[in-house]
């Protein structure tokens, strides 16, 4: 009884504090790549660009998450073998989630499911783990102070000596520094009036969050939310799929991408067409990682943006839509895990025409 009248009146605190305009909370500068929270050594990119302009606090979601799925497992896993103790708590409803998603593995892919669940349960965890953490508190809201006139500046400068190193220039460093005053003077040209807390104000003294000199970069930023994580999955889960479909049907797998039966094709000439059909299945196996990475990109990233404007607009409305990221969030791990298991086991089936 009394946790409820503590939730009311949270409730009825946080829709008082949602109406002082002071306090009322403003849209968030919102980009798709990750956020670089460390640049590395010389602002220069690691590796010829290979792990980008430095440490992004999407990685640093990724690596937390990592470490999540891990201590559960091992905390798990250290329950399990005290056979003396009667299961119960998180432990008795983990075990039994576990049986149940092992009989369907079982069910849809027979003798191949010891190889396939290992796949499938890691890809449900680290993907619901990683989406539920957007709904964290202090996810996105905590962060370092960053000068936005400056960071226009270093992207105004990476595309400058991009384009000269593709045109076989080296930028000097007056060039440089012209190229960064000349955008902090763009920026400056277009706000008008003086800056308060980070907040233009206009010359009716009107605060205009959206010109705003200053704002947060969020120490972590759900993984899902950045085409690297949800690309690097796709790419394990298509290429995976590839490796069953070879260990179960050897070389003879790639024939049903790519076919040729000439005495076939002089017999009846539209016989070509299954060359052309088996090269347009490799093509569309090739553009599944395309499907799964912009699948949960698109749906997690549209879910923070939608808490963000929520947020700003109705701050109450957004325990809501909480509940509903919440169920977004599992449903989209448990799809892609679904659709791997679907993939593979479809890969470890014969398509030859053997009777």
């Amino acid at each position: 009884m009394k946790k409820r009248y503590i939730v009311y009146g949270l409730l009825i605190v946080l829709l008082l504090l949602s109406i002082i305009p002071s306090l009322t909370p403003v849209l968030p500068v919102i980009q798709l790549p990750g956020e670089v929270l460390w640049a590395w050594p010389g602002g220069k990119s690691f590796l010829g660009g290979l792990f980008g302009a430095g440490f992004t606090n999407t990685f640093l979601a990724t690596l937390v998450t990592f470490v999540i799925v891990l201590i559960m497992a091992f905390r798990l896993r250290a329950k399990s073998r005290t056979a003396n103790d009667v299961p119960s708590g998180f432990y008795n409803f983990f075990e039994m989630l576990v049986e149940m998603l092992y009989g369907y593995v079982e069910n849809a892919a027979g003798k191949w499911a010891k190889n396939f669940f290992p796949f499938f349960m890691t890809f449900i965890l680290w993907i619901v783990v990683s989406n539920w953490m957007e709904l964290v508190p202090g996810v996105d809201s905590i962060g370092k102070w960053e000068n936005l006139p400056h960071f226009e500046a270093e992207k105004a400068v990476q595309l400058a000596e991009a384009e000269a190193e593709a045109a076989g220039v080296h930028l000097s460093e007056e060039e440089i520094l012209e190229i960064e005053e000349t955008v902090h003077h763009e920026v400056d040209e277009a706000n008008v009036g003086n800056v308060q807390n980070g907040i233009i104000l206009t010359k009716a003294s009107e605060p205009k969050p959206d010109d705003a000199d200053w704002t947060i970069v969020p120490y972590l930023r759900a993984a899902a939310t950045d085409l690297n994580f949800t690309l690097a999955i796709a790419i394990i889960s298509v290429i995976m799929t590839q490796y069953y479909g070879m260990k179960a049907q050897g070389m003879k797998y790639w024939s049903k991408f790519f076919t040729w039966n000439g005495d076939k094709i002089k017999e009846n000439p539209l016989a070509i067409m299954d060359t052309g059909v088996g090269i347009l299945e490799f093509v569309s196996e090739v553009f599944k990682i395309v499907s799964f990475a912009f699948r949960l990109l698109g749906n997690i990233f549209a879910g923070q943006v939608l808490l963000f404007v929520i947020g700003s607009l109705v701050p109450v409305a957004n325990l809501l839509f909480w509940f509903l990221e919440f169920g977004v969030g599992a449903l989209q791990g448990v799809v892609f895990a679904l659709l791997t298991l679907t993939f593979m086991s479809g890969a470890t089936e014969s398509h030859g025409h053997d009777h």
